[in-house]
């Protein structure tokens, strides 16, 4: 290089170093505002009408956890997040009640920072008549409803994982049980227990357990239909049942003591029983009995 290049890159060098020296870098705040732990408390009274209470929790996402209790409100419960705008509110008219969190700000041009955003209800319902759905994004719950007074239940999930179990029967018959779910996981258990006439199960692409355990009071029908998933039915041997294979699926994996009829499967048993339609695009299904 010449000497007078190498003056002039010099003296680049050191214009550029002067500049830098004056510059703020700025980084992108969190997309949304966390703050302490906050803890509220939930209470919910029974409607004073003496009408079956119409219950609906809106959720959004975090983690749910629902369990019977013995306490005086209809429910009871706390509330734990560390974003203000999550705030449990609670909207009743007569015996329409409405639980549901607040909705929080995103700056589109923050960091997303999902991971540390707490939020999880923990809530328990005594043995009022009451409905109940529940509507949640992406969220993972953990749901208890054994020994509850149930008439209707509804569920709409996004994205989640889902644990329900019903570890004793449903104290009144439920006329309809409805469960919506996205790509999820989901173990339902106990089911026989929720006392239904009619369970109907959407579901998206996911990976689902139906165990029809339980005591089974009366005859019901179940409706599943589903996308790419992979359903495993349990029906406990003795329960007479009969599955309507629906749509084109065509991988199904019985055993124990299912019978092929035709693309059909049924087993012998003696009481009420169930039977199944099952419209399942792709996949596969699992029959068992344990």
């Amino acid at each position: 290089m010449k000497p007078k290049n190498k003056i002039i890159v010099a003296m680049l060098i050191l214009a550029i170093g002067s500049l830098a020296c004056g510059i703020t870098l700025t980084l992108p705040e969190d997309a949304i505002t966390t703050g302490p732990p906050v803890v509220d408390i939930i209470q919910i009274p029974a409607p004073s009408s003496g009408n079956t209470a119409d219950l609906k929790l809106s959720f959004g996402t975090g983690k749910l956890i629902i369990n019977p209790g013995e306490q005086a409100e209809l429910l009871a419960g706390t509330a734990n997040y560390n974003v203000a705008e999550l705030a449990p509110q609670i909207i009743t008219v007569g015996s329409d009640i409405e639980l549901k969190t607040g909705t929080f700000k995103y700056e589109l041009t923050g960091l997303p920072n999902f991971t540390e955003i707490d939020n999880e209800w923990n809530l328990s319902f005594n043995q009022y008549p009451f409905t109940l759905e529940v509507r949640a994004g992406a969220f993972t719950g953990e749901f208890e409803l054994g020994n509850l007074a149930i008439e209707e239940l509804r569920i709409f999930g996004g994205a989640s994982r889902l644990n329900l179990n019903f570890a004793s029967p449903n104290l009144i018959p439920m006329s309809y049980f409805h469960l919506t779910s996205g790509i999820t996981t989901a173990e339902l258990t106990g089911l026989a227990n929720a006392n239904f006439s009619l369970f109907d199960f959407e579901g998206g692409g996911g990976n689902y357990l139906l165990d029809f355990s339980g005591f089974l009071q009366r005859d019901a029908t179940v409706d599943i239909k589903a996308g790419l998933s992979n359903i495993q039915i349990i029906v406990p041997e003795g329960i007479p049942a009969y599955i309507n294979i629906e749509g084109t699926l065509k991988n199904v994996n019985a055993s124990g003591v299912w019978i092929m009829e035709g693309e059909n499967y049924f087993q012998y048993g003696e009481g009420p029983g169930l039977t199944f339609n099952i419209d399942l695009g792709a996949g596969n299904l699992v029959l068992k009995n344990n």
